[in-house]
């Protein structure tokens, strides 16, 4: 759609602000055509590393969202321009990275490259609000059983106006072939998928194509926030889908709330955090 791009890692994410987003996303849902929306973190771009088709399906999308703090720090890390005299590379580069990683804490402002975090967890209520007042429907996909619809409940109770097309599980709960004739049928505008990442992009690869004038969108484990149900892909039904405190998530510390209360993410959370700033840090001083 013509938007400013900047790529980490090879994936490409769109830098702008929550009211662009909107706009952007307003317009999709207009022009009677299918899109699709992402939300990439580091962790999908890890992925989308060593996964070619997972990472042409997020490059193709109409619209990037940054949704991970360390894609804040990436952009701005990367945009700071290398000394070519050699032996001064590495410790300019070295003092890059320590001010920019002291940055997500104690001055998240001045990580400016990409202007806002836009997650999927809080993009499910803007999309909410959007929907009921341009009087159009959503569809809520993914989750345990019943959290679909106890999130589609709440958000209803927020914006009573919004139009609810349908709320299932999906696989391995729901029959796929089923599902897709209950969204064909009810033709929702907005098809939020709360999926793993990996079935999100495979999703948005088969079955997107199968709709007419969807805008369909990856959010994770938004509707478990919403519910307050358990975690999406925990082991066990005691680990809590309860996001960070605001000041945390603000702070680029909501990787440090989920490492003390899911400790089952802990090597998740390696990749998110110390593998990608290492491979960051090894893209730069290539110059790739």
């Amino acid at each position: 759609m013509g938007r400013q791009t900047i790529e980490i890692l090879g994936v490409s994410v769109n830098p702008i602000t929550l009211a662009q987003a909107l706009r952007a996303i307003d317009e999709m849902a207009q022009d009677d055509q299918n899109h699709y929306i992402v939300t990439p973190n580091p962790e999908m771009v890890m992925y989308a590393r060593t996964c070619p088709e997972f990472r042409e399906t997020l490059n193709r999308a109409s619209l990037s969202l940054v949704d991970g703090f360390g894609l804040l720090w990436a952009a701005k890390y990367l945009s700071l321009p290398l000394t070519t005299i050699s032996g001064l590379r590495d410790i300019q580069e070295f003092w890059q990275f320590i001010w920019t990683s002291a940055a997500i804490v104690l001055a998240p402002k001045a990580l400016d490259i990409i202007p806002e975090r836009l997650t999927g967890a809080d993009m499910v209520w803007e999309i909410a609000k959007l929907a009921s007042e341009r009087d159009q429907s959503i569809f809520l996909l993914g989750g345990q059983p019943g959290v679909a619809s106890t999130a589609g409940s709440l958000l209803q109770q927020m914006y009573p106006r919004l139009r609810l097309a349908g709320a299932v599980a999906g696989q391995p709960y729901d029959d796929t072939v089923t599902v897709l004739r209950n969204i064909s049928t009810s033709r929702p505008k907005f098809v939020l998928l709360a999926l793993p990442a990996d079935q999100q992009m495979d999703w948005l690869e088969t079955e997107l194509p199968k709709l007419s004038g969807a805008v369909a969108m990856g959010v994770g484990g938004a509707l478990d926030f919403i519910a307050g149900t358990t975690a999406l892909n925990a082991p066990t039904a005691t680990s809590p889908a309860k996001r960070a405190p605001e000041w945390w998530q603000r702070h680029g510390l909501e990787w440090l709330w989920r490492f003390m209360i899911q400790p089952w993410r802990r090597q998740r959370i390696k990749i998110a955090t110390i593998d990608f700033m290492r491979a960051v840090r090894y893209d730069k001083l290539n110059n790739k």
